[in-house]
This record gives C-alpha cells, sequence and structure tokens, in this order.
C-alpha cells in the first residue's frame, strides 16, 4: 500500500493548484426589547466538503485530514499579528 504526502498534491488528480471549502458559523443571538443583540456562545462551525481547485473532487474533511492533506478544521483559523 502506497503512503500519502501533501507533496503528492490532490489525492484524486495530482493537482497542486490547492483546495477549497466553506466555513459557516453561526451564534446565538439575544438582547433586550430596543437594545443591541449580542452572542453569548463562541459559534458553532460547520464545513462543507473540500473540494480539489484542479478536478472540483470533492472530499470529507475528516478523510483528507486522516491522510495528512489538510491540518483539518484549523485549516479554517485565521491568524493575528501583534
Amino acid at each position: 500500500m502506497s503512503t500519502y504526502s501533501p507533496a503528492d498534491g490532490c489525492p484524486k488528480c495530482g493537482g497542486r493548484s490547492g483546495y477549497s471549502f466553506t466555513m459557516t458559523e453561526r451564534h446565538a443571538m439575544g438582547g433586550t426589547w430596543g437594545g443591541l443583540a449580542s452572542s453569548g456562545d463562541n459559534g458553532d462551525q460547520v464545513y462543507s466538503l473540500v473540494s480539489c481547485d484542479d478536478c472540483q473532487h470533492k472530499f470529507q474533511m475528516a478523510t483528507l485530514t486522516k491522510l495528512g492533506a489538510i491540518p483539518g478544521p484549523e485549516a479554517a483559523a485565521v491568524q493575528f499579528f501583534d
């Protein structure tokens, strides 16, 4: 059985352009009548299927994470620098 390396590109087509997915975040909002709403949680994150930018094949994020092709949900993390 062969092993996968991210240097191999897409596990299906070998393309090297990259991948894309959508992360949707949901927040429970609430407020007082006449006041602004605010969120009391940190948001539930939901991820779409991950699509190869070359062949458009769609993968489950868990599958690509297990292979080591992507780092998982943290791939959506936005880095902040002071």
